[in-house]
């Protein structure tokens, strides 16, 4: 099992890292340790973010210090950056940013105020319109951050009607049924699952529940991610690793595992 696990990981892509410095969490290492890791793992590289920093320029050096690890930049709409912000996203895309991420620890959530992406007869902000336009012309994925399922779903039904190629449904389990999730995905967004979510400091689905999770939608149109960073976790390379393992363990093959921790993400990032 253990020779399946280090060929799956290596070339794998993580599409969700965090790393220090961070104005509010208390997360584990910095980008390079995070890149180091990752290297030594053979790993084909990861996604940084950062809920309150565009992270394109740390991402960029990071890829300059250990040659072959593609570590892409990304940008988050909350309000540290304005909100949502078409500007930003032009400035991020300008530098090379991968992925815009809508509001996450800005975003309303279980009716708590914060940014919202529709106004209240559902119909998709303007400012939203120009963020998607920004993503379509300069070939980024767009990803639906923390909003709410109503809110996901009227971005991607929007991003393809006006020609973003590549989506992704932030970690939806646990806030959207599955219904919703199914119309996510047939929309042509990736549903992400995040091995975050199975630790003990979130207990919120086990890997038999995620790989349960995943035969829904089918594997071709998901993302496994590690969502790590925090102090209490090992480093992101190694969470992937054990993500692989446990699905794995979980009774998924290893073509299964491939497909979503290195053919689809590889897909979404560099097509």
């Amino acid at each position: 099992m253990s020779n399946k696990v280090d060929e799956i990981l290596r070339g794998s892509f993580d599409l969700h890292v965090h790393t220090l410095p961070s104005p509010e969490a208390d997360l584990r290492m910095d980008a390079l340790d995070t890149g180091r890791h990752a290297h030594e793992a053979e790993m084909a590289g990861f996604v940084l973010k950062s809920h309150y920093y565009p992270t394109t320029p740390v991402a960029q050096l990071v890829s300059r210090v250990y040659p072959g690890l593609r570590v892409a930049g990304s940008i988050v709409l909350n309000n540290e950056v304005g909100g949502l912000n078409p500007t930003a996203v032009q400035a991020a895309a300008d530098i090379g940013a991968k992925v815009v991420w809508m509001p996450t620890r800005s975003a309303a959530a279980s009716g708590t105020p914060g940014l919202r992406l529709t106004s209240e007869d559902g119909a998709l902000l303007p400012e939203v319109i120009a963020v998607l336009e920004v993503v379509r012309d300069a070939d980024m994925v767009i990803a639906s951050g923390h909003a709410s399922p109503d809110d996901t779903l009227a971005l991607l039904t929007a991003a393809k009607d006006i020609g973003v190629a590549r989506a992704i449904v932030t970690h939806p389990v646990g806030t959207a049924n599955s219904a919703q999730i199914r119309d996510m995905a047939d929309l042509g967004a990736y549903i992400e699952h995040t091995f975050l979510s199975c630790m003990p400091s979130r207990q919120r689905t086990t890997p038999s529940q995620m790989v349960a999770s995943i035969h829904e939608n089918g594997a071709e149109r998901c993302i496994v991610t590690t969502d790590f960073g925090q102090w209490m976790n090992p480093s992101p390379a190694e969470g992937m690793r054990m993500a692989i393992a446990e699905l794995l363990n979980a009774g998924m093959s290893d073509d299964e595992v491939t497909t979503l921790v290195k053919n689809n993400p590889l897909g979404l990032i560099d097509p």
